[in-house]
């Protein structure tokens, strides 16, 4: 009885020609991905919305102002130190509500200090003001 065996040649071309749908996946999938995820890098300021509200402000608020040089003021006092400690002396109760009041000229990045604060804290409510004049 005899066996026949494959050529080496012939078993090359059997693997490349099973390769072929896999290649032909990996190209769509980087066409797709090169049109459908553009990456933009913005370097410009962040242009705040202007916004109206009917509604007063209620009584129970603690207000964080940020001025166009990037310091912080809470309920109109300077801070000295961190903001972050400045809200831990200030024990806001759970309650309350932060309004913040950011100038239009300051980049986004500085209000990530806030945020982050804010959510350490466990401070539940939040409000942005979109525009301030000192």
């Amino acid at each position: 009885m005899k066996t026949l065996k494959t050529p080496p040649q012939a078993a090359g071309i059997r693997l490349d020609q099973n390769m072929i749908p896999a290649i032909n996946i990996v190209f769509l999938l980087l066409i797709f991905f090169m049109i459908a995820g553009q990456i933009e890098i913005t370097t410009g300021q962040l242009v705040l919305p202007e916004s109206r509200s009917e509604a007063s402000p209620s009584q129970n608020v603690t207000e964080i102002h940020i001025d166009a040089n990037g310091t912080y003021y809470l309920n109109r006092k300077a801070v000295s130190g961190t903001l972050h400690q400045a809200l831990l002396r200030e024990k806001i109760p759970p309650a309350q509500t932060l309004l913040l009041h950011a100038h239009s000229d300051l980049p986004a990045h500085v209000l990530d200090t806030v945020l982050q604060s804010v959510r350490e804290l466990g401070i539940p409510k939040l409000q942005l003001a979109t525009r301030w004049q000192p």
